[in-house]
């Protein structure tokens, strides 16, 4: 999940006026650090990234990086580090941050914590991000807030109906909700539109196959 973090926040922020922001990573060395990651050759990424951190320490691209090799590596705890100085750094006021380390706390269940950052997160992004919303939706979830959840999945698609973990998402939740018809609707979206989906940290023959069972599934619950 954090991957798609990293991908997604930093296209969106990237988008967005900037003031006081340290020098960035050249594209070049990112594609070459995601290259290694994605070889599962973290060592060597982690030797390119901490180069870069000798340079400047307060690279935040470079820390991000060393946040997720360490995650990749399954030493969340570690990717915990690089996380919580950038947070103490912006003051807890950069959504980019608050966001990831609302990703991270979600991933040890600690699901209070989690709450907390995505939603602040999401007020300092005036709701305009769409992962944060869905993310921030999926908290309310954990809490049994079906209908929420639903609200903000549907908020997110408005943004982004291009996104297919949040197609994927509405489709899930449509059916778990017995709300069949909306999820019909969002499977013929999905085909309707599917040399244009989106996706980050999944291919896309993860999505069909889903996709494909609950078409199914819907088939049966609408005869």
């Amino acid at each position: 999940m954090l991957k798609k973090c990293i991908i997604v926040l930093t296209k969106w922020f990237i988008s967005k006026p900037k003031t006081n922001m340290v020098a960035y990573i050249p594209e070049s060395l990112i594609d070459k650090i995601e290259e290694l990651k994605d070889l599962w050759k973290f060592d060597e990424a982690m030797r390119i990234t901490n180069w870069l951190l000798v340079n400047d320490p307060n690279d935040e691209d470079a820390l991000l990086q060393i946040a997720d090799i360490q995650y990749r590596k399954g030493e969340i705890n570690k990717a915990w580090k690089a996380i919580d100085f950038l947070n103490s750094k912006k003051n807890n006021e950069d959504p980019l941050w608050l966001y990831i380390k609302g990703i991270l706390e979600m991933e040890k269940n600690n699901r209070k914590e989690a709450r907390s950052y995505l939603q602040k997160a999401l007020v300092l992004t005036n709701a305009e991000n769409h992962e944060i919303i869905r993310c921030y939706g999926l908290c309310e979830y954990w809490y049994w807030n079906r209908e929420k959840w639903i609200s903000f999945l549907e908020d997110s698609f408005s943004l982004h109906n291009k996104d297919t973990e949040v197609i994927y998402n509405l489709i899930e939740i449509y059916i778990l909700e017995h709300k069949y018809q909306r999820a019909k609707n969002m499977i013929k979206h999905y085909h309707k539109n599917y040399n244009e989906l989106v996706t980050v940290d999944k291919d896309i023959s993860y999505y069909d196959s889903k996709i494909d069972l609950f078409e199914e599934f819907v088939k049966l619950q609408t005869v």
